[in-house]
């Protein structure tokens, strides 16, 4: 891919044009020091490439904030995402530059908003959640302010919408109202408590994340696994139970799944019923 400069936003973020003209912006640290207007921005430097709406919704939100803000925000995106080690899509750099960008304010007014997902987002999302506590001290370090669990959730809230490829934080909250419906289901028909030092609850509560994910990735797995029909005669209680859940996430997501999700969703469940 070949860009040139075409504008300066801030010292990391430029406004340029691809090999076919279209416009994006780029991020890159000191990326606006190292390449002027009309050069081509060398690979390495780049980060992050925005377009279309995007890249409408990050220009706007970089000339509104200071630089400050910015560069804590990016530093803290590396951050998480060196931690976590995944990928997280682009939605991070929108929906969480610009929480961070009113948190101050927010702070010292005394307005920090209730997480009512809170509970979901620390018992399902435990690493997002550590993570995110984490990046509250650092913002109480950095912005000489008080903060609290709520303010860590909503973070958390950010990660996961990223890690899904959301575009908006509402699709965060979906996935993990999502996840907790699913795990409500499995625990009410198999009898069981929802036990965090159960291990093979806690594998459960992992596949059904990375299931959910897939989901609103539209990730699409084999059509058909050779263990399906194994399991299905093996396990019939579980691929009742599977069944359901199958039906009500169709239903809620208006989207099939397939054999291969079903297949390793039994297997779960079936620990749960038989550990």
């Amino acid at each position: 891919m070949t860009l040139v400069v075409k504008k300066r936003l801030n010292n990391s973020a430029v406004t340029a044009a691809d090999e076919n003209g279209a416009e994006c912006v780029v991020f890159g640290k000191g990326i606006a020091f190292q390449v002027k207007e009309k050069e081509i921005i060398p690979e390495e430097k780049i980060e992050r490439v925005f377009y279309q709406k995007e890249k409408t919704l990050l220009w706007q939100l970089i000339e509104d904030i200071p630089q400050r803000y910015f560069d804590i925000s990016c530093e803290i995106i590396e951050y998480i995402q060196g931690n976590l080690k995944v990928e997280l899509g682009n939605s991070i750099y929108l929906t969480l530059m610009d929480h961070i960008s009113f948190i101050k304010e927010r702070a010292e007014k005394g307005m920090l908003p209730k997480n009512t997902m809170k509970w979901e987002i620390s018992r399902y999302y435990q690493e997002e959640y550590r993570l995110s506590k984490k990046v509250v001290e650092l913002l109480e370090d950095e912005f000489e302010i008080e903060l609290n669990d709520d303010e860590a959730a909503s973070i958390a809230l950010h990660i996961v919408n990223a890690e899904i490829g959301g575009q908006s934080v509402h699709q965060g909250m979906e996935s993990i109202h999502l996840v907790d419906d699913i795990l409500q289901i499995i625990c009410f028909q198999t009898g069981s408590k929802q036990d965090e030092d159960n291990l093979n609850y806690q594998r459960l509560v992992t596949h059904v994340k990375f299931f959910v994910q897939r989901l609103y990735k539209k990730e699409k797995q084999k059509t058909k696994n050779p263990l399906y029909d194994i399991v299905v005669k093996q396990y019939p209680q579980a691929y009742e139970i599977a069944e359901k859940v199958k039906k009500f996430v169709e239903k809620k997501l208006n989207c099939k799944i397939d054999d291969e999700e079903i297949t390793y969703l039994i297997v779960h469940i079936q620990l749960i019923l038989n550990p």
